[in-house]
């Protein structure tokens, strides 16, 4: 009875309920329970508001707090450490996509799709010359290894006459570079053509000619005069070929006349340089993922190239025609303007095309080292710092070959430095003038009119010391309004239109 009751007196035990069941589940589910909750008594009065602990209390706010307690500019300020403009420069970014995206809207509703395949209308004449003219370039570059081989004498500089060897280099550079150019001035009609050809005749020509001044200088075993080694390095600790050659990895140790042979000439004619020297910096491995890399932005920069020039640059260039005719200068203006965005772009694109894919590209193929192909132009100062940076091949090779030559002979730094640009403006006439037949000296004179703006730019040279970051500024906007703005769709309009009236109307 007592086994059978014990259930029931359990359920109805209100001590046995409340002790048993509770305890149980609190000591074996948590360890520090939570304390039960409070069972509301009837007719209880409300329980008192229990205070709050005094560390709880948030201390009183005072309106006092100081809030300027340094001595700071604006952020637009100059004298600001913080100028991170990058919200401008994405909004800069956005702005110039969607104004391009209305001038593609506005070209294509007015003109539609005008641009031709490429190699369209081609004359087969025009490849054949070409070809040709190439043939004719490498069977120079032939002879220029046999008259190496000539003045080497077999190792013994005595066999050599250098006068005789001076007049053979002279007739081979000149053969090298004027039978392309009568070429392209009398058999080849497409300027695209003719200009690659006297392209690469005219830089096979600056190479054979850093090719015979170098190997001279290594016959009469004066790598480096006394006065050139003074003006170049005052201390005399400027180091040889030789040592650099041995510190710099991957740098081949050779010597003179070892280096005349085939191989090494049709290295340097191939390899991104116009200086030539005994041997190079190379990389130890091709890099198929660079070279891949470098090849599609060449070939994308190239087709962009010839989208942009068909199909927005040509239309504007025939409507301006009519303008330059008339002198209708408000309009001419307005065609300039309208101009300059296209040639700007375009100009960027070879810029980078050319410059940094297709350079990078065949110096990957070849190995080749030092890639130093430009520097940072875009910041150039004044329209000398430009040409210094952009293009550091010719740079280097006027710098070498022309400019401390001269400076060694005596002449003075300026004058060293007009004719180091006069031959510049020789080369940009021959290189525009001839593809598109109009050898009328406005390239010569377009770079010769920049030399008061060089000269003005170092007559000032004590004042800008002075405020030098608005003097950098102000020349930097300069120099791309007056190469860029004005300058370039200027030249393109007068050769375009010398180009339509004799050539493209027929």
């Amino acid at each position: 009875m007592t086994t059978a009751q014990s259930p029931r007196v359990r359920r109805t035990s209100p001590k046995r309920r409340d002790v048993i069941p509770v305890k149980a589940t609190t000591v074996t589910t948590d360890p520090c329970p939570d304390p039960p909750p409070a069972v509301a008594k009837p007719n209880a009065a409300a329980p008192a508001t229990q205070p709050v602990p005094e560390s709880k209390v948030p201390p009183p706010y005072s309106h006092t707090y100081p809030v300027h307690t340094a001595i700071r500019p604006s952020p637009l300020s100059k004298e600001s450490p913080e100028q991170n403009y990058r919200g401008f420069f994405n909004l800069a970014m956005l702005l110039l996509a969607v104004s391009n995206l209305r001038l593609v809207i506005e070209n294509h509703r007015k003109y539609g799709f005008i641009i031709s395949m490429p190699l369209t209308g081609m004359r087969l004449a025009d490849v054949e010359w070409t070809i040709i003219s190439y043939a004719w370039q490498m069977g120079m570059m032939l002879a220029v290894l046999g008259v190496e081989k000539y003045a080497s004498g077999g190792g013994s500089p005595a066999k050599g006459n250098e006068r005789m060897i001076a007049m053979l280099y002279t007739a081979c550079t000149a053969l090298l570079i004027s039978v392309p150019t009568l070429i392209c001035w009398y058999r080849i009609w497409n300027p695209a053509f003719s200009a690659a050809t006297l392209f690469g005749a005219t830089i096979l020509s600056l190479k054979v000619i850093s090719y015979a001044l170098v190997n001279a200088d290594h016959r009469r075993g004066n790598l480096m005069s006394p006065l050139f080694r003074q003006i170049s390095d005052p201390d005399g600790a400027g180091p040889s070929e030789a040592d650099v050659a041995a510190a710099v990895p991957g740098m081949e140790a050779i010597s003179y006349p070892d280096n005349v042979s085939l191989g090494n000439l049709v290295y340097f004619m191939f390899c991104p340089t116009l200086c030539y020297q005994l041997s190079f910096p190379r990389t130890t491995r091709f890099r198929k993922t660079f070279f891949a890399k470098r090849l599609l932005e060449f070939c994308l920069g190239t087709a962009a190239i010839y989208l942009l020039g068909g199909q927005y640059a040509a239309p504007t260039l025939r409507n301006s025609i009519v303008a330059l005719d008339n002198l209708d200068f408000p309009h001419l203006f307005e065609r300039l303007l309208k101009l300059s965005i296209v040639s700007v772009v375009i100009w960027l694109l070879m810029f980078y095309s050319v410059f940094h894919a297709g350079m990078n590209m065949i110096a990957e193929v070849l190995r080749f080292g030092d890639r130093r192909f430009y520097a940072e132009w875009w910041n150039a100062k004044d329209v000398s710092e430009y040409w210094r940076l952009w293009n550091t091949p010719v740079h280097m090779w006027g710098k070498r070959h022309l400019y401390m030559p001269l400076i060694a002979h005596g002449v003075r730094p300026g004058l060293a430095a007009v004719a180091v640009f006069t031959v510049s403006a020789v080369l940009h006439e021959l290189l525009i003038g001839v593809p598109t037949h109009c050898l009328n000296g406005w390239a010569f004179g377009g770079m010769m009119a920049q030399m008061p703006l060089i000269l003005q730019g170092k007559a000032l040279g004590a004042l800008r010391r002075r405020n030098e970051k608005l003097f950098d500024t102000v020349g930097n906007l300069f120099f791309w309004v007056s190469f860029t703005i004005v300058g370039q769709p200027a030249a393109i309009l007068v050769y375009y239109s010398h180009w339509f009236k004799t050539r493209g109307a027929g």
